[in-house]
């Protein structure tokens, strides 16, 4: 499996407290099957975690790349972001203060849960219009969304993709959220699982469980779609592969 966001780096948001846990979370990653994990910390989220591109974000990851290394942990680390969509971030992604998956022209972005979505669809068009490819952050646990899982249908349309999270396909939001998420794949919606991770006890990397229901729900194709295929063709800046509709109510 690939997960193209996690919390893993050390200190910088609400993730990850310090290298070691950083390193245990990686260990569980990796345990799971995770081969691929992009490190996405909290970018430009207003009077909370800014962490706009510099030295010291570059070195806490090269650090930390560096020590999953000498523990011997099977796991290739990538950097990005997970980018809050205020109004003003493509001017931000052009100034080159927000890191993009992998340095490709995928984009990473979170909205407000209860945001305007008309104001999101303005910030995504903004994206488009730089030139990156906006993934957006589990769409299933917005408001909005489970309101009218039909935005989610305008923003694919746009050219956007969306990614949802392993513990939305589990049930640890509740039912709600499970009932979005498990719409989203069944409309060939959905383009990636990850997992969203921020320790290695609650809300962690461990992506097995996640992986085996929608091999059991689904099939073991749609599984590799959403865990390994379009997670590969965002970190090589590929076109990602399309779903498909699928009948069968997940419950």
């Amino acid at each position: 499996m690939i997960d193209i966001h996690c919390h893993i780096l050390p200190g910088l948001d609400d993730g990850a407290e310090d290298l070691d846990t950083s390193l245990e979370m990686a260990a569980l990653a990796a345990e799971s099957g995770t081969r691929i994990l992009v490190a996405t910390p909290h970018c430009n989220i207003p009077n909370e975690y800014m962490n706009y591109l510099d030295e010291h974000i570059t070195q806490t990851f090269l650090g930390l790349q560096q020590a999953i290394q000498q523990e011997g942990i099977p796991l290739q680390l990538a950097m990005g972001m997970e980018a809050f969509g205020t109004d003003d971030l493509p001017l931000l992604l052009r100034m080159g203060k927000v890191a993009t998956l992998n340095n490709t022209h995928y984009l990473l972005v979170e909205f407000y849960f209860g945001d305007d979505p008309d104001r999101v669809q303005m910030v995504l068009e903004g994206l488009l219009e730089e030139g990156v490819i906006p993934v957006v952050a589990h769409p299933e646990r917005y408001e909005y969304v489970r309101r009218d899982p039909e935005l989610a249908v305008d923003w694919k349309s746009m050219g956007c993709l969306l990614q949802v999270n392993k513990g939305s396909v589990v049930g640890s939001f509740g039912r709600d959220v499970q009932d979005t998420v498990h719409y989203l794949i069944q409309q060939g919606l959905a383009d990636a699982v990850a997992s969203d991770a921020h320790s290695p006890y609650q809300r962690t990397p461990f992506m097995e469980e996640a992986y085996e229901m929608v091999c059991d729900l689904y099939s073991v194709q749609e599984a590799q779609r959403l865990f390994w295929d379009n997670p590969a063709c965002i970190l090589r800046d590929e076109p990602a592969l399309p779903g498909r509709q699928r009948r069968r109510d997940w419950r």
